[in-house]
């Protein structure tokens, strides 16, 4: 498992972008900080799924995905396997200029998360940071038009403490013409970084700034030589980078348009929208059309798991919920009899032992690993029993599932699914209902005796 923090994003990002540019398909998932923001919020199987999405948009707003999970699947050449490539983020909310973040937790998300080995310290000292398109367009439109005197005023007390500071040792080493060796200076943000980069290099023509995770580096140069290393150097992109954070990743995941992979995928989808593309719109067509746009193709491993107990009788499938950790043990234990032949998973034996559900990259890994059982079951008994005997192909087993594609999972609905490609199945709700007891009835005359 490849873990993913600020400190080592950018060293990371290089190996992350092949691995998902190569990926036959790609599982995620995502921990979030919180999902009810009110306490009386119940799915009711006379939802719309108008009405499930208002209400779920109305109850997430205000968190965000705190820890994210992507595993590539790589499809091995002549051989029946993948070649699994997973990475876990820790994502933080850092401040950025122009706009006042915030964040809300639930308890319960606490402590669900703390129960599941969440590091808290990493994702509070380590998080790597995200932007919205909106908040990008802002920040870009601010580095066109900003000078050092604005960014200046927007700095906080700490940081402006921190920027004084560092240009004071900068005008004392300037000062000591004897002093050649390069000055490393500690800054706290990526802002002061930025602002004593354009301050320092409007002020003085003889030195040039580079910059470290948390520090820069002055040395003493020729002013000609300051014009050329002014041509190659770009501190807006620089700045910018690293805001976007997380937000590189998720552009790479949509423009890739690659198979996309979820279990009971729909919240995870609802977050990274308002996360990382734009606030969740009012109209719910209209959110099936934008994540449709940004990910064309999406299998929910919820969804299937039901469509694949329509195959089997109780006993043959016999798991009571359909879970992610449920349906990962059952295809790693007895499931192995139904999906005899099926491609073989290949992941990092040094941290086979070391699983752990409702962590975002295992459990991205498990939804992978799983989405390929299911396909090889289906693809079993669409193309026949041959293919226990032979290898099925990659466009084989994915051929076997397209009739589910783009259909999320909805949970105690009265309408089983959405479809994000198309019309949603016809509601069926009834005008009346007959309930029935279970237990031997009883005259209604004794009740009121009773009562009485």
């Amino acid at each position: 498992m490849n873990e993913i923090l600020n400190s080592n994003f950018d060293a990371v990002y290089p190996r992350i972008e092949n691995a998902i540019n190569n990926a036959a398909f790609i599982a995620i998932d995502a921990e979030m900080s919180g999902i009810h923001s009110e306490r009386n919020l119940k799915n009711s199987l006379f939802d719309t799924l108008n009405d499930r999405y208002m209400a779920w948009k109305r109850n997430i707003q205000q968190f965000v995905i705190v820890q994210f999970g992507i595993t590539t699947f790589y499809r091995v050449p002549s051989n029946n396997a993948y070649k699994a490539d997973s990475f876990s983020f820790y994502l933080f909310p850092r401040s950025i200029p122009l706009k006042n973040r915030q964040l809300s937790w639930e308890v319960e998300a606490i402590d669900f998360l703390y129960k599941h080995g969440f590091d808290f310290n990493k994702f509070l000292v380590g998080g790597i940071s995200y932007v919205d398109e909106i908040d990008e367009s802002l920040l870009r439109d601010h580095m066109v038009h900003g000078d050092v005197e604005n960014y200046l005023s927007l700095l906080s007390y700490d940081e402006e403490e921190n920027f004084k500071k560092c240009k004071s040792k900068v005008y004392e080493w300037i000062s000591n013409k004897l002093e050649n060796a390069p000055l490393k200076l500690e800054v706290i943000t990526p802002m002061v970084q930025y602002v004593l980069h354009k301050d320092l290099r409007n002020n003085y023509n003889d030195i040039w700034i580079t910059s470290d995770n948390k520090s820069i580096n002055v040395m003493k140069i020729s002013s000609n030589a300051q014009d050329d290393l002014f041509k190659k150097d770009n501190l807006e992109e620089a700045l910018l980078g690293v805001y976007l954070g997380f937000s590189k990743v998720f552009k790479l995941l949509s423009s890739s348009k690659k198979t996309i992979i979820g279990h009971n995928i729909l919240l995870d989808l609802m977050f990274m929208h308002q996360q990382f593309y734009k606030p969740l719109p009012d109209s719910y067509k209209e959110f099936k059309s934008n994540i449709h746009t940004l990910f064309p193709q999406i299998y929910d491993t919820k969804f299937l798991s039901f469509e694949l107990r329509k195959l089997y009788s109780r006993d043959e499938v016999n798991w009571k919920i359909n879970s992610l950790n449920i349906l990962y043990e059952y295809f790693t234990t007895q499931g192995r009899i139904t999906t005899y032949n099926s491609p073989e998973i290949i992941f990092n034996e040094e941290f086979s032992h070391k699983k752990n559900y409702h962590s975002a990259g295992w459990d991205s890994y498990f939804c992978g690993y799983v989405f390929v059982k299911m396909a090889h079951i289906f693809c079993v008994k669409k193309f026949g029993t041959g293919l226990e005997e032979r290898t099925a192909s990659h466009s084989e087993l994915m051929s076997s599932v397209k009739d589910f594609i783009n259909s999320i999972n909805i949970t105690r609905g009265n309408e089983m699914y959405m479809k994000l490609d198309g019309e949603d199945p016809m509601l069926s709700r009834p005008q009346w209902l007959h309930v029935k007891l279970k237990s031997p009835s009883l005259d209604i005359k004794q009740y009121q005796l009773f009562f009485s």
